[in-house]
């Protein structure tokens, strides 16, 4: 039936199936019907991705980019924490909805980007084999196999990430094939858009899988060592350009965040020996990441046996070695990798690598039907049932592994703590809700509720110090702490319990918080370790005399008289403070130091000092001062400019080629 359409009418009647069948599969997701309907498991997708991509929608919806996020970690950079995927395109769709974002929506997303997969890796395998059933075949192990359907969906910045990997390697195979520089360009563009979803761990894997490839084609075609290596410079440039605006602030970031300071004990986990079983069989009710179906399985070992040259002993090669090295540390691979390859040392998790071996036993078990379906007659013939078999047996492996009944009172509950919190008609206090809020320590960014805590990856390695070392009663007040929700029962003079919801408790905290202070007196610490260590001194008071790294200008003196000071605006982005000194002093706001933020007095550049290891602060003369705080930050800046070239080179590129064709 399918070899009687016409080739645009096979591929689009594939990439319906293949788009359409993420929504079968997982039919309770839209499904009206409250009592059939399902949600996504509670985990990283509830506590991290719905939250951040929240922030993230209202942020644009109000005309505003996402650079600062005030609402984690007592403050932090938003597109450099990579999870927040602020420049991803086909997140950019949500401003258009209300605010907060439906979590349906979020959800729609996931199955697109499972239909996206299949679909990206259907044009690959047809272009390699020529034969609509494979890349079918292809499409429904790799888009619906275990590995997507499994932790991916809870951590959606890796199942975005992944879906590139496919349309990049068909974009480079046809480049290849009409020897097309440009068209390499535009290879590497497409698998840079990988970065703009969000983890770079999984980017990294598709970078070397890529770069293998690509040399394997190109030397396998004769194209000579001029084009190779310019080829290889222009995917390099296309994917670091396209995505410059992620990958520059998040590096920074990285430098500063506890991950940049990880083991190879960290490092090292991976599968057990005994968890390579899962290629074979789903486990049931379980996250089965290795498994693609019994019929693609089958179909791949025919297409190494088939075709042992060429393409397909690549992809076997390439899931042999992934195998391999997803165990980390249980294997002998993952320590040689770790050593010498540049990346292999910055990521956790090692398990998954089962994104390379899914993705290669699909263009595997394309190569294995195409072969076959070219011998036997019979086996073009059983195409829809192949295809049926194996989507039942990917539905029965994993189609209810991720959902669960929503809770009555969903996710995200407006509790009694939550509703005293959204009462206070302030917005420059903070509260320590110790992950106790609903959904963990990122509800904040759904709430507009500034916490101390947050739920990420990527934040400040030196907030955390600070947290750990300084006295907890003295970092309250140092971070304008006004509520604390826990489940302790604090006595202390400074406290007033104004909601007691039985296992948790608010307290409401008269400890002198205040948003800004000023001094007259410092110490001058050598590096932010000892800055902080200094903090937590017992022979330290804070409020009159601040830890620096660099001496100030000029030099503070004590005072004499009353001072002032005023905050008249204050927003993620600006703060602006009236500020009267009668003596040089130092102003310190109870807000987290980043490079990027700018600070002006009356109008003129001022230089902004670090104080007691994480907070803003600058020296200013005798006198009465306009005081004005702002987040510039210059590497998203470079990065978008990058990122805008990089686009003209692709519009000149599409806008060449339609003109010659």
């Amino acid at each position: 039936m399918i070899r009687s359409l016409s080739a645009r009418h096979r591929h689009l009647l594939a990439a319906g199936l293949l788009l359409a069948l993420p929504f079968i599969m997982f039919w309770r997701v839209w499904w009206p019907a409250p009592a059939l309907r399902q949600v996504i498991t509670y985990g990283d997708f509830v506590e991290q991705h719905y939250l951040m991509r929240v922030f993230v929608a209202r942020e644009l919806s109000h005309g505003r980019l996402p650079l600062w996020d005030p609402y984690t970690f007592g403050g932090q950079p938003a597109v450099a924490a990579t999870l927040f995927q602020v420049f991803y395109p086909l997140g950019l769709w949500q401003v258009l909805l209300p605010d907060p974002l439906p979590f349906l929506a979020l959800e729609l997303e996931v199955l697109v980007h499972l239909g996206l997969a299949g679909l990206f890796t259907y044009l690959f395998v047809h272009r390699l084999t020529r034969s609509t059933g494979a890349g079918l075949i292809a499409g429904l192990a790799f888009g619906l196999g275990g590995w997507l359907t499994s932790y991916p969906m809870q951590q959606i910045n890796i199942l975005e990430t992944a879906v590139w990997l496919p349309l990049g390697l068909w974009l480079m195979e046809g480049a290849v094939e009409r020897r097309s520089l440009a068209g390499l360009f535009l290879a590497g563009a497409a698998m840079g858009i990988s970065l703009l979803a969000g983890h770079p761990q999984t980017t990294l894997y598709m970078a070397y899988l890529a770069g293998a490839y690509f040399l394997c084609r190109a030397l396998g075609r004769r194209a000579g060592w001029r084009f190779t290596a310019a080829g290889a410079l222009l995917l390099l440039v296309g994917a670091l350009g396209i995505s410059a605006a992620q990958w520059i602030p998040g590096l920074e970031m990285h430098r500063m965040s506890p991950r940049a300071g990880l083991t190879y004990a960290d490092i090292a986990h991976g599968f057990q020996w005994a968890d390579l079983l899962g290629i074979l069989r789903a486990r049931p009710g379980e996250w089965s990441p290795l498994y693609v179906g019994l019929i693609p399985f089958l179909l791949a070992l025919a297409g190494l046996a088939v075709k042992r040259r060429g393409p397909a002993l690549f992809w076997g090669s390439a899931a042999l070695t992934a195998l391999l090295l997803s165990l980390g540390g249980n294997g002998f691979l993952f320590p040689i990798a770790y050593r010498i390859l540049p990346g292999f040392n910055l990521f956790r998790d090692q398990e998954r690598l089962a994104y390379i071996v899914s993705f290669a036993l699909a263009v595997l078990a394309g190569y294995g039907y195409a072969a076959l379906a070219g011998r036997w007659h019979r086996v073009r013939r059983a195409l829809p049932a192949l295809l049926a078999l194996t989507a039942l047996d990917l539905y029965l492996a994993h189609g209810g592994v991720n959902l669960q009944t929503e809770p009555p009172d969903g996710y995200f509950p407006v509790t009694p703590a939550v509703a005293h919190l959204l009462s206070d008609p302030d917005e420059n206090w903070r509260v320590s809700s110790e992950g106790l809020l609903p959904a963990d320590g990122n509800a904040g960014l759904l709430f507009e509720i500034r916490d101390v805590v947050g739920n990420g990856p990527l934040h400040l390695a030196a907030y955390d110090a600070f947290i750990e070392r300084v006295p907890e009663f003295r970092w309250w007040r140092m971070l304008n702490v006004r509520y604390v929700l826990t489940q302790r029962t604090l006595s202390h003079g400074g406290l007033l319990l104004v909601v007691d919801e039985g296992e948790r408790r608010l307290y409401q905290t008269f400890l002198g918080a205040q948003p800004a202070w000023i001094v007259h007196a410092y110490r001058l610490a050598p590096d932010q370790e000892t800055a902080i260590d200094l903090t937590a001194g017992d022979d330290l008071d804070p409020w009159s005399t601040a830890v620096l790294e660099t001496a100030p200008q000029p030099t503070p003196a004590p005072a004499a008289g009353e001072e002032s000071l005023a905050i008249r605006r204050f927003s993620a982005r600006r703060i602006d403070l009236d500020v009267t000194l009668r003596a040089p002093g130092i102003l310190v706001l109870s807000e987290i130091a980043y490079p990027g933020w700018n600070v002006r007095v009356d109008g003129r550049p001022a230089v902004p000092l670090r104080a007691f290891g994480i907070l803003r602060a600058v020296a200013l003369p005798a006198g009465t001062w306009h005081v004005e705080w702002s987040y510039q930050p210059i590497s998203v800046y470079i990065g978008m400019g990058v990122g805008l070239l990089t686009l003209l080179g692709i519009a000149g590129i599409v806008i060449a080629g339609g003109r010659q064709r």
